[in-house]
């Protein structure tokens, strides 16, 4: 499931939360975040992506596409 793998890849690095069968990701550390795993893994599973910035911090929102 793409939710464990997705941990598994982030660590503690940012927080995931589901959202309408996607997810939201705050990105906790910018250094050591694992950008391009996060993005392909996304990608490879159908996911569209969206980059915004939360207070401080930047979040990664995504949904399954549609069509």
């Amino acid at each position: 499931m793409i939710s464990s793998k997705l941990k598994t890849v982030i660590k503690d690095t940012g927080k995931i939360e589901e959202q309408y069968g996607g997810f939201d990701i705050l990105v906790l550390d910018k250094e050591k975040f694992p950008w391009s795993s996060v993005f392909e893994l996304l990608m490879d599973s159908g996911f569209q992506i969206w980059i915004n910035k939360k207070n401080s911090h930047i979040e990664i929102n995504s949904k399954p596409e549609v069509g």
